[in-house]
């Protein structure tokens, strides 16, 4: 699968670092908690999507999207204790995540997010039932977005976009035209830039 991000031009002269730390400000109020537990988008503990807004009225959010139909789980297990490394973990596909602002949707239909919108799509993450938490890169990935944390995300990113020379230091037009000319090895890949009509839309300083 190829690797594509989705972004507003108005970003595209910051680098996706820069997007990223003003996506966890906005975020960062969230932790993890009662409040921060988030929700699959057609299901109990399992469904094509998982999002959630941040705490303490938060409005910024993320959605973690698979290409499969109910491809993330949630797993809880009464019978472990809650620290165990096999208990409270998500694992299946996680191929797309959406950053950005005011979460719609939900209860059986997709999530939606209205402003400051990046999506990066074609992560190709998997994990098997029993995966656990620890080298789990799916549950590491959204465990960490649910913390205002896109460290693991931005791993992610850097190791697909190392195949065509460019990292997320790199602003967002340096990597659509680094990712349109092609790999410097194998693969493919494209970068689209989508008008959102936002007037408003600025990084924070």
């Amino acid at each position: 699968m190829s690797v594509s991000v989705t972004y507003d031009p108005i970003f595209g002269s910051s680098t996706i670092d820069d997007y990223l730390a003003f996506w966890t400000t906005g975020f960062a109020t969230a932790g993890h908690g009662q409040s921060n537990t988030g929700g699959f988008s057609n299901g109990t503990f399992s469904g094509d999507q998982y999002a959630t807004s941040g705490a303490n009225g938060s409005d910024y959010a993320f959605i973690a999207d698979s290409d499969a139909s109910n491809g993330l789980h949630y797993v809880f297990n009464p019978a472990l204790p809650a620290n165990s490394n096999q208990n409270h973990y998500l694992y299946g596909q996680l191929d797309n995540v959406s950053l950005g602002y005011e979460l719609g949707g939900g209860g059986g239909s997709d999530f939606t997010l209205s402003n400051y919108v990046v999506t990066f799509s074609g992560l190709d993450l998997s994990a098997a039932l029993g995966a656990g938490r620890t080298g789990n890169e799916v549950h590491e990935t959204i465990y960490g977005l649910m913390q205002g944390n896109t460290d693991a995300l931005e791993s992610v990113l850097d190791d697909l976009f190392a195949a065509y020379g460019v990292s997320t230091d790199d602003t967002f037009d340096v990597v659509a035209a680094a990712l349109a000319a092609g790999p410097l090895s194998t693969g493919s890949a494209e970068l689209v830039g989508v008008p959102e009509l936002v007037d408003d839309l600025a990084l924070a300083a």
